[in-house]
């Protein structure tokens, strides 16, 4: 263990993605772009919930875009600055912070504290960088397939409070004093520190998601298009909460003389089954922002 008195500071950034099966099978040119590839081999994949990665020199493992803090910039402009020196992405939305990590043995020699933040950011905007750079990839958080086979075969979903590939958090049981218990993989994902930092910001993502909240203004993207069905609303709820909700409970939410939805005079008939109702949003989300913006 380093006994220096002055730490490097670093900035570690999950970028969130959502894709749909189709999107990735049609925009995905590489398949090792995409891990774990047995999730989307032969099996039913539906709605995906993504965090971008990049390669490690010399290793097989993967890891957030991060870096260190120069001495003439603010923390959250270093984030910004990195994400777009390692990727080649200019952050159109705000960064919201997840957390500090100082472990003393974080950074080897020299002990390094970092910074963490997350965003989500339009999967249109990221598949053509992927590949670039530092091979640039998608590290599965959660998708709808992964969910209901968490699910099988007793509805063991339901006991959790979210789950994803990084970690969920049990339910209290009855009786005093109990609390949530969080529940990371043993299986290691990415390099570092990483996997911790992308479960904690997964958990922040899911209060976008929360109650009555207007989803697309708070992340400040819509990945659904100008019209969608209340399903596949109902599936981004879902793959960002790590959770299932009831159909009609869910339809009630969201439907309501308060709705940040209306509906179109357009109905839906390209899937099977009875032609749905689409759905628009009752104002675009404020995509621009000032470029000091950090929201908590």
């Amino acid at each position: 263990m380093t006994t220096d008195i002055y730490p490097r500071i670093a900035v570690d950034v999950i970028v969130f993605t959502v894709a749909s099966e189709e999107s990735l099978r049609e925009m995905i040119w590489n398949e090792d772009l995409v891990r774990p590839l047995e999730e989307f081999k032969g099996v039913k994949a539906g709605l995906s919930l993504f965090a971008l990665t990049l390669g490690v020199s010399g290793s097989f493992e993967r890891k957030l875009p991060g870096g260190f803090v120069r001495g003439d910039e603010r923390i959250v402009d270093a984030a910004k600055r990195i994400v777009l020196e390692e990727i080649g992405l200019a952050i159109p939305v705000p960064l919201r912070e997840v957390g500090v990590y100082d472990d003393p043995d974080r950074g080897g020699d020299v002990r390094t504290i970092s910074f963490a933040y997350w965003t989500m950011v339009d999967f249109e905007e990221l598949r053509k960088l992927l590949g670039g750079k530092d091979r640039v990839g998608l590290e599965l958080v959660n998708s709808i397939g992964f969910m209901e086979r968490f699910n099988e075969p007793e509805g063991e979903i339901e006991k959790y409070d979210g789950i994803s590939r990084f970690g969920s958090r049990l339910m209290p049981t009855h009786g005093r004093g109990r609390l949530h218990q969080k529940r990371l993989p043993e299986d290691r994902k990415l390099a570092l520190d990483h996997d911790v930092m992308v479960f904690y910001a997964w958990r922040k993502l899911r209060h976008a998601f929360t109650g009555r909240l207007d989803p697309f203004n708070y992340l400040r993207l819509n990945p659904l298009g100008e019209q969608f069905r209340i399903s596949d609303l109902q599936e981004f709820h879902e793959v960002c909460r790590g959770e299932f909700i009831q159909r009609d409970l869910f339809r009630r939410n969201v439907t309501n003389d308060k709705s940040y939805l209306r509906q179109t005079n357009q109905r839906d008939n390209s899937r099977p089954g009875k032609p749905a109702n689409l759905y628009t949003l009752q104002s675009p989300p404020k995509v621009a922002i000032e470029a000091d913006e950090v929201e908590d």
